[in-house]
């Protein structure tokens, strides 16, 4: 069914990019430029 996409902060391998992203890297949901980026732009900047 779905892959796992690894983090490129912190090399884990996770199945739920955004929930990850809040649980492990909230500060990277309140930069500025986040907010206004697409899922695909947010999958290749911070996913493998």
């Amino acid at each position: 069914m779905f892959g796992k996409a690894k983090c490129k902060i912190c090399g884990q391998n996770v199945r739920f990019a955004l929930r990850h992203l809040k649980q492990k890297h909230l500060e990277t949901l309140n930069d500025r430029d986040i907010v206004n980026l697409r899922m695909d732009n947010v999958m290749r900047k911070y996913f493998m």
